[in-house]
């Protein structure tokens, strides 16, 4: 995963091209479910990080059991560019993709296989999504006029190469903005 965008569109939810990312129609389902039910967002979610090489990863680490979440989250950003946050990151999405299932003591285990039933949510899901819905002074649009770095790529005027630059808390500040972009962007018009 080198960037947010990278993960985005790893996972079916943006594609990338010609120095801009677009929403795909996965994403835009998502993102219009999340808003009204995300229950459902959750599951449509499932079979696309189910897809991401996280998943495999989860399944062997959690083979022998729960683990710490944070235990968890080192195992998966070990060897990943960029800030430590990352693997963090992931076990959230895998959280919310209904890959994995957390406890009240923020144990990890791998989640039931019937991901068709509407999951359980524990207050450490409900802080979670909280969180990435909290305000944040990021704002911007995707894309870019090909000059900002080698690949010819950026987002909310940042090369990705500034955006594995930023210290935890601005990452983070970024991560959520983004998700506050999207919302906005698929929220209907009055």
């Amino acid at each position: 995963m080198v960037d947010c965008m990278g993960f985005l569109a790893d996972i079916g939810l943006v594609e990338a091209g010609r120095g801009q990312y677009a929403i795909t129609e996965q994403g835009r389902a998502f993102a219009v479910l999340w808003s009204r039910d995300p229950a459902r967002a959750r599951l449509l979610l499932h079979p696309l990080l189910q897809a991401h090489w996280s998943a495999t990863a989860v399944t062997r680490h959690l083979a022998s059991g729960p683990l710490p979440q944070a235990k968890l989250a080192e195992l998966l950003g070990s060897g990943l560019p960029g800030v430590r946050a990352r693997g963090m990151y992931l076990v959230e999405w895998l959280v919310i993709g209904l890959v994995v299932e957390r406890d009240e003591q923020l144990h990890v285990r791998l989640a039931a296989t019937d991901a068709s039933a509407p999951p359980k949510r524990s207050e450490a899901d409900t802080a979670a999504e909280e969180s990435v819905s909290e305000d944040s002074d990021a704002s911007g649009t995707a894309g870019g006029d090909g000059s900002d770095d080698a690949s010819g790529s950026s987002l909310l005027g940042m090369t990705f190469q500034e955006i594995k630059e930023l210290p935890e808390d601005r990452y983070t500040a970024f991560l959520e903005g983004v998700l506050q972009i999207l919302d906005s962007a698929l929220a209907p018009t009055a």
